[in-house]
C-alpha cells in the first residue's frame, strides 16, 4: 500500500515539473517591435516569417528576399533619425537552438558601438566557443573571425545592407542583418 502511494506521488511530482517545464514561454523577442508598421497588422508575422526564410532558404534567394522584406516594410537600414542610446535586437530560437543577438550603440545617428554573436540556450555563444570554432574551420572561417569582420564593416559603412559576406558565413550575414535591423527598428520607436 505504501509503495502504491509512493508511486503515484512520484507521477504527481513528474507530471507537475513536466507540466511547469513545458509551459514555461519564453518572452517573445520581437514583442517590442509589433508597433513599429501600424498600417501592417500582421508585420510581426512577417518579421518572424523573414527569420524562418534566413533558416530555410539559400543564400542566392536571401539576398533578393531579404531586400524586398526591406523595402516593402520599410525596414531601417541605418541609424539616421535614430535616438541616442543602446538597443538590442534578436530573432527567436532558431532550429539548432540559437538565438541572434546584437547590442548597438547609437550616437548622432551613427552606430558607434557593435557586438554581435549567436547564443546558445544556456548562454553558450559561438564567437567564444573555441571548439566550435575549430570545427568551422573547415568552412574557411569561424565565428570568431566572422562576427568581429560584420561588426567592423558596419561601423565602417553605417548601412546593413552594403556589410558584404564572408566567406563561409553567408548565413550568418543574414541573421546579423536581422538581429541589427530589430535594433534599428526598436531604435526608431523611441522617436515616434
Amino acid at each position: 500500500m505504501l509503495k502504491r502511494f509512493l508511486k503515484t506521488q512520484i507521477k504527481i511530482i513528474l507530471f507537475v515539473f513536466l507540466f511547469l517545464k513545458c509551459s514555461t514561454v519564453e518572452k517573445d523577442s520581437l514583442e517590442e517591435i509589433k508597433n513599429y508598421n501600424l498600417s501592417d497588422r500582421f508585420f510581426k508575422a512577417s518579421v518572424k516569417n523573414m527569420h524562418f526564410l534566413i533558416e530555410t532558404r539559400s543564400p542566392e534567394e536571401l539576398n533578393l528576399l531579404f531586400e524586398q522584406w526591406i523595402k516593402a516594410n520599410n525596414i531601417p537600414v541605418d541609424a539616421s533619425g535614430c535616438k541616442d542610446g543602446i538597443y538590442t535586437g534578436e530573432s527567436p530560437y532558431d532550429a539548432y537552438d540559437y538565438k541572434h543577438v546584437v547590442k548597438i550603440e547609437i550616437k548622432n545617428e551613427k552606430i558607434i558601438k557593435i557586438d554581435y554573436d549567436e547564443i546558445k540556450k544556456g548562454g553558450k555563444g559561438k564567437e567564444n566557443d573555441i571548439e566550435y570554432n575549430e570545427e568551422m574551420k573547415v568552412t574557411g572561417t569561424s565565428p570568431s573571425i566572422a562576427y568581429p569582420s560584420y561588426e567592423n564593416q558596419m561601423l565602417e559603412k553605417q548601412n546593413i545592407m552594403k556589410v558584404d559576406a564572408v566567406s563561409g558565413a553567408t548565413y550568418s550575414l543574414y541573421r546579423f542583418r536581422y538581429a541589427l535591423s530589430i535594433a534599428l527598428m526598436k531604435a526608431k520607436l523611441e522617436n515616434r
